[in-house]
């Protein structure tokens, strides 16, 4: 279908005109995300923001500008962009995170370390277990867990965060 008769069915009708949008863009949308990111739930996040940006606010396209593929195009690969950062910032994280555990690890008694894994809550325990214990990454621990990605990766975040602090309250006690 031709941009000018999906501008029009968008100014008839939102819906209908979104979803031929998303009928006609989503395929290329997702190989624009995919150039960027490697995670499966990751790309299909961007490109439902992406189309999601695009069908809420439609009006601000102007076709004089240049071709709505063009205009999708943009949108996804700035979403992938952003996505991307996000990542790699959470990897930087982690990395410095598991640095210190390790570092920690050798300084803090071990009981201390059970102690604090304990204090978690239980699924927050056993994702950080899965993650660095198990170098599981996040879509396979949500899997195996049967939770929606999110849900796990943001456990992942709060959990590291909670032993973290509950190993440096723990007391500077160190093992000989």
């Amino acid at each position: 279908m031709e941009e000018k008769e999906i501008l029009r069915i968008l100014g008839i009708d939102r819906e209908a005109g979104c979803a031929v949008v998303i009928e006609q863009y989503q395929h290329m949308l997702w190989g624009i995300c995919a150039r960027r990111l490697d995670d499966p739930e990751d790309i299909r996040e961007c490109v439902l923001a992406a189309l999601g940006d695009f069908c809420l606010r439609w009006e601000r396209f102007d076709p004089e500008s240049g071709s709505l593929k063009s205009y999708l195009a943009a949108i996804a690969d700035r979403k992938a962009l952003d996505k991307f950062r996000q990542n790699c910032r959470w990897e930087r994280a982690c990395q410095a995170a598991a640095q210190l555990f390790k570092e920690r690890s050798i300084r803090v008694r071990s009981t201390d370390f059970v102690r604090a894994l304990e204090m978690l809550d239980p699924d927050d325990a056993r994702i950080l277990r899965m993650r660095y214990w198990k170098g599981m990454r996040y879509t396979e621990i949500a899997r195996s867990l049967q939770l929606p990605y999110e849900t796990v990766k943001k456990r992942g975040q709060r959990g590291l965060q909670k032993l973290r602090r509950c190993l440096e309250n723990s007391g500077q006690g160190t093992e000989p």
